[in-house]
């Protein structure tokens, strides 16, 4: 299996260098609207708020850089599981996927739940 070695298809490598940009643009919306969630907490002190936003933004940043940085063929499979794990990859995306690229993120998947 040649995704395990890192290596991805031509095709998926196509499609997910198109896909990535409204990948990222979701990932945005999300961190955006738990900010907001955060700010509208009648629960918490300003402080708080702050604290909470910047652990947020620490995150997020951390996940960003997982799935987004270094963005190359050679990489892919790697984004590919990060995105997975964060839950950015729609079903409708990885069905676009070759079968040996599902396999590879089915397989992934199993192993992480197992541990």
């Amino acid at each position: 299996m040649d995704n395990m070695a890192g290596t991805i298809p031509e095709r998926d490598w196509k499609i997910m260098k198109m896909a990535s940009q409204n990948l990222l643009e979701t990932f945005y919306k999300r961190i955006n609207q738990q900010a907001i969630a955060i700010l509208k907490e009648d629960t918490s002190s300003e402080h708080e708020k702050y604290l909470k936003l910047s652990q947020l933004m620490q995150n997020s940043n951390r996940m960003i850089g997982e799935c987004f940085d270094d963005w190359r063929r050679s990489k892919l499979i790697v984004r590919l599981l990060a995105l997975q794990h964060h839950g950015l990859l729609s079903p409708d995306l990885v069905d676009q996927l070759t079968e040996e690229t599902q396999k590879t993120l089915k397989a992934f998947e199993e192993i992480r739940k197992e541990a």
